[in-house]
């Protein structure tokens, strides 16, 4: 994974156990929170100026978004190792909906690689269980929504792919 920022989202003296992750505090967590959600309102206000492609994969999805727009591409470059950080934290979001409570009530099965690029990024998702590979087939399909309709698809609940297995009731 290249991502532009290696240090911890917290500050060292805040890291506790063996496995060398930070602790966050309410407040940090609601601070980082409220930075997310006004990254990924402006990508929803500057939709227009992205371009994504999506290809499905037997494993999951390879997904390259991308801009002329640097305001833009900073944007993307923030908000998709942003996400990927909270998923490895299970730190969730949208729990109203279908589709990204279950990708974070599954998180422990989803890869994840994000590559940083000048122009955009470059994101390989998968998994080992087939049924958590639809669940992450069908994300990529609800990001490539947000991209193509912005703030009209993000107020929609993601539905679930038909054959999905829900992990939560």
């Amino acid at each position: 994974m290249n991502e532009s920022d290696d240090t911890p989202p917290f500050p060292a003296d805040r890291r506790r156990g063996g496995r060398g992750l930070a602790v966050a505090t309410g407040g940090e967590k609601q601070a980082r929170h409220q930075h997310d959600q006004e990254v990924f309102h402006r990508l929803l206000a500057l939709h227009a100026e992205i371009r994504r492609e999506l290809h499905r994969t037997e494993s999951g999805i390879r997904s390259l978004t991308t801009s002329e727009n640097p305001e833009v591409v900073g944007l993307l470059h923030d908000h998709v190792p942003s996400m990927h950080r909270r998923l490895q934290e299970n730190f969730g979001l949208r729990f109203w909906d279908p589709a990204f409570a279950e990708l974070f009530a599954q998180h422990d099965k989803v890869q994840m690689e994000v590559t940083l690029l000048p122009n955009g990024v470059l994101v390989e998702e998968c998994s080992d269980d087939p049924n958590v590979v639809r669940l992450i087939q069908a994300h990529g399909q609800i990001v490539s929504l947000f991209s193509a309709r912005g703030f009209a698809q993000a107020q929609e609940a993601s539905p679930l792919p038909e054959d999905y297995r829900r992990v939560l009731v």
